[in-house]
């Protein structure tokens, strides 16, 4: 990039919002030197605004002093709710007085701050130096801009390196509507999960805040706001999550808010039941979130973020502003079905037994959980139930003991979705639905009872292979003809510790194969 030059300008598009006459003209004639060609310049916010809604810009150069929505304005671009580009190179001229605009023209996500007078070697000096060392971009639960962080401050907020159409024209690169589009669409996808991790480190520092007041007996009307916050966010958190088609997780999150609003109604006196909600309320958002970290590092991570918060004496919180997938989008609606109890499971844990009454289904949040069926002593498996998957209903349904045993194949956090609960929205449904899915469950439980799991991963296959050929070797055992008994059970007896070799061979190599398995290893099961 040490070829970049400002000579270069010129397909880049400016737009410059400037309420004095004198000034906007004076800012034109600055960016025609410097040979960017295309310079839109307006006296208004709102002929602004219609502009950008229709042309992508690759500067923009606002003035505080443009309305008094201009950092709105700002940070509604960042949100991706105006405009096709939330990217966009942003440079905010702030008049000589104006300090405490500083500080608001920061926290909407400008790129640059520039002291009114503007002379036109600092303006172009200070062009190329935010273009070329363009910060990553940040998202918290209320900013998506620009990384202001000291360098050596430890954090566990990702850095997200965006699309800088300024810089690529500059460069000579052509830079076209379904280039932007494609960059964008792809950047935010990170930009929304980014959103998510922020939203969970937020939420552990403020229950921890919470807990202490309540430990304290310092019970007051802060309280009730933090419970607020915490509603705020879990809301924001189930939106952002329905945008990534993170249906289980944007339930969880949607539940989870409507439970702490109700806690919040009743701050002064929780139950013990709202204290361990609140306890475990962090963990289970942050494990959904990202459940491939193992616990250590999860809490590690948590805890950094909440020592972060506690060195910045956050202990008030701005509303969560929504980013939007793309600008015009539908509404997101936050799902609020209330979910009774957040369960974590330690690997090796049994969620339920074959035979048990059935009194919950479940939503795994993160974690795997192992199906199996228990038969002389040992364990077959059925499946292996992933992130987001729903399990456990059919017994509530036709209201029959568990068919199969459920465990935990390493720490897992799950949603309680209680049988009272699917029982009422079952009687309010139509006679006829229900009838149906009695049906359903009936013909399911007969497919299971011959069910014969299909892998999809190696290890998969070569448990199938040895698990036919113990049973070919049994039948074999039995026969009534000698010779075939004893010939036909050595060689099936070959191909059973030929099938066990390669099965510990794979498991020795576990990169040989990165399909998840669809089913549980007997080293799994305990088997």
């Amino acid at each position: 990039m040490s070829d970049f030059d400002l000579q270069s300008m010129d397909k880049v598009v400016a737009f410059i919002g400037e309420a004095d006459d004198q000034v906007r003209k004076e800012l034109r004639q600055i960016l025609n030197h410097a040979g960017v060609k295309q310079v839109s310049a307006h006296g208004s916010l709102s002929n602004l605004s219609k502009l950008i809604a229709q042309v992508p810009p690759d500067l923009l150069i606002l003035a505080d002093d443009l309305d008094p929505g201009v950092f709105d304005f700002i940070r509604d671009i960042r949100h991706n709710k105006i405009g096709t580009n939330p990217f966009v190179l942003i440079t905010t001229l702030i008049a000589p007085n104006h300090v405490e605009a500083v500080k608001r023209a920061m926290q909407a996500g400008t790129d640059d701050i520039i002291i009114k007078p503007v002379k036109e070697e600092q303006l172009l000096q200070r062009l190329k130096r935010v273009t070329v060392n363009r910060a990553a971009f940040v998202v918290t639960s209320d900013y998506l801009g620009p990384d202001r962080r000291a360098k050596s401050r430890p954090s566990a907020i990702r850095r997200i390196n965006v699309l800088n159409t300024m810089l690529e024209k500059a460069n000579g690169r052509d830079v076209d509507l379904n280039t932007i589009r494609d960059a964008v669409e792809g950047s935010m996808n990170e930009v929304l999960q980014a959103r998510l991790d922020s939203h969970g480190y937020r939420l552990g520092f403020v229950c921890n805040l919470i807990l202490e007041a309540y430990e304290s007996n310092q019970i007051t009307e802060e309280v009730q706001g933090k419970l607020e916050v915490l509603v705020d966010l879990l809301r924001d958190a189930a939106k952002t999550a329905e945008r990534l088609e993170e249906r289980e997780l944007a339930l969880l999150c949607g539940s989870l808010s409507r439970d702490v609003s109700s806690i919040a109604e009743r701050y002064a006196t929780p139950t013990p039941k709202d204290i361990d909600l609140i306890k475990k309320l962090s963990r289970a958002v942050v494990s959904a979130v990202k459940p491939r970290t193992p616990p250590d590092k999860l809490d590690q991570e948590t805890r950094q973020a909440a020592d972060v918060y506690q060195q910045r004496d956050r202990t008030s919180f701005g509303a969560a502003s929504e980013i939007h997938r793309s600008p015009g989008e539908a509404p997101v609606v936050a799902m609020d079905e209330p979910i009774i109890e957040i369960l974590p499971l330690a690997k090796g844990q049994f969620l339920f037994r074959q035979g048990d009454p059935p009194t919950s289904a479940y939503i795994l949040n993160s974690g795997a959980i192992g199906i199996f069926k228990e038969s002389d002593g040992k364990r077959i498996p059925v499946a292996r139930v992933k992130k987001g998957e729903f399990f456990g209903e059919m017994a509530i349904i036709d209201s029959r003991p568990r068919r199969n045993s459920a465990m935990a194949l390493e720490d897992c956090t799950l949603s309680l979705v209680s049988k009272e609960m699917i029982e009422d929205k079952l009687a309010a449904s139509d006679p006829l639905v229900r009838t149906v899915l009695h049906m359903l469950s009936n013909s399911l439980r007969m497919v299971h009872d011959a069910y014969a799991p299909k892998g999809r991963s190696m290890s998969d296959s070569v448990r199938e292979i040895r698990e036919q050929a113990r049973h070919i070797r049994a039948y074999l055992e039995s026969a009534a003809e000698a010779a075939v008994r004893k010939e036909g059970a050595e060689v099936a007896q070959k191909v059973v510790k030929l099938s066990e070799d390669l099965a510990k061979l794979i498991e020795s190599v576990p990169d040989l194969d990165r399909r998840t398995p669809a089913l549980p290893s007997e080293k799994d099961l305990g088997g």
